[in-house]
C-alpha cells in the first residue's frame, strides 16, 4: 500500500491511527501542500481528483481518499492487534456514533472557521472562497457543542467511556493542529472535561510521535 501523507490535520488523523493500529506496512509519499502540489494536475490525475490529502493506494492500484474509510480498511487488514472501532456490534455502532457526531458538531465546523478567514486567501490561491460573515455564528455554534461535549464527557476517559477508539483518533487528529495553531479557544479552560481530554490525549505517545509526517516507508 502507498500513503500519500502532509503536514495537516487530515493526513494527521491517518497517522496517528497507523501508530494506535499497529500491524501495518505502508510505502510514504509526501506530498507538499504548502505549494500546492495536491491541486496540481499530475496529483489530480493520478492520485485525487479533488485535489485533497491524504490518500491510500491499495495494492491493486485502487485508491481510498476519505480518511474514515482509510481508517477502516487499514483497521481491517492490519496484521493482528485490536480493532480500534470495537470487538462486537455494540462496540462498533458506538464508535461510528461518537465519530459522525464530533465530526459533524465540533471538527468540520472549525476546520470551516478557519477556511472562511480571510487570511486564508493567499494560503488555498483561489482554491477555496471564504465567508468572513459566517465566522461569527459559527463559532457560537461550536462553542454550544464543546460544551454538550463537556458534559458528555464528566466521568468519561474517552468518548465511547474507557475504551480508546477510531472517534477519539479522528476527533483529536482533526484537531490536533488547529488547537496548536489557530484556534486555541477551543481549549476553553471553562471547559474542564474537554481541557483534560485533550490532555489525556496529548500525552499518548502516538499523539506526538504522529506530528511529523511518515519517513518513506513505515513500518508499526
Amino acid at each position: 500500500m502507498k500513503f500519500y501523507d502532509a503536514q495537516a490535520p487530515n493526513p494527521y488523523a491517518v497517522r496517528l491511527f497507523v501508530l494506535e493500529r499497529g500491524g501495518l506496512e505502508l510505502d510514504v509519499q509526501t506530498i507538499d501542500i504548502m505549494n500546492l502540489e495536491n491541486r496540481r494536475l499530475a496529483y489530480r490525475t493520478n492520485v485525487n481528483p479533488r485535489g485533497e490529502v491524504p490518500a491510500l493506494q491499495l495494492d491493486d492500484g485502487f485508491i481510498l481518499t476519505d480518511i474514515t474509510a482509510i481508517c477502516e480498511y487499514l483497521d481491517e487488514v492490519a496484521q493482528g492487534g485490536k480493532s480500534l472501532f470495537g470487538e462486537t456490534p455494540a462496540q462498533r455502532a458506538e464508535t461510528r456514533m461518537w465519530l459522525r457526531r464530533m465530526d459533524l458538531e465540533i471538527a468540520q465546523p472549525v476546520i470551516e472557521w478557519y477556511r472562511n478567514d480571510p487570511a486564508t486567501i493567499d494560503f488555498y490561491k483561489g482554491n477555496r472562497t471564504p465567508n468572513p460573515e459566517a465566522r461569527v455564528t459559527q463559532k457560537v455554534v461550536i462553542n454550544q457543542f464543546l460544551n454538550l461535549l463537556d458534559d458528555q464527557l464528566e466521568g468519561k476517559t474517552y468518548l465511547c467511556g474507557d475504551r480508546f477508539s477510531a472517534a477519539d483518533i479522528h476527533f483529536y487528529g482533526l484537531l490536533k493542529m488547529m488547537v496548536m495553531q489557530v484556534a486555541e479557544w477551543v481549549l476553553s479552560p471553562g471547559r474542564k472535561n474537554v481541557a483534560a481530554y485533550f490532555k489525556r490525549m496529548d500525552e499518548r505517545k502516538a499523539s506526538q510521535e504522529a506530528l511529523a509526517p511518515f519517513p518513506s516507508h513505515v513500518s508499526t
